[in-house]
C-alpha cells in the first residue's frame, strides 16, 4: 500500500500559505466529495492531517475537457 492510499497516517506535506492547488478544508472525507460537486470540481486527492476541527483537505481541479 502508498502513503497516499493510507487514510489514516497523517500527511505532514500540506501547507495551507504555500500550496498552490485549488483546496478545501472538510471535517469528513464524504463532505469533500460534496464539496467537489457543489464546486463543479474533480476531486483528486483527500489529505488527513488529524487536526481538529476540519481534519480533511480536500484538493480539486477542473475536469479535463
Amino acid at each position: 500500500m502508498t502513503e497516499e492510499n493510507q487514510p489514516n497516517k497523517p500527511n505532514d506535506d500540506f501547507d495551507p500559505v504555500s500550496d498552490p492547488r485549488d483546496w478545501s478544508a472538510a471535517e469528513t472525507e464524504l463532505a469533500c466529495f460534496a464539496l467537489a460537486r457543489s464546486k463543479g470540481k474533480q476531486l483528486v486527492k483527500i489529505i488527513n492531517t488529524k487536526k481538529p476541527p476540519m481534519p480533511f483537505i480536500c484538493i480539486f481541479e477542473d475536469y479535463p475537457e
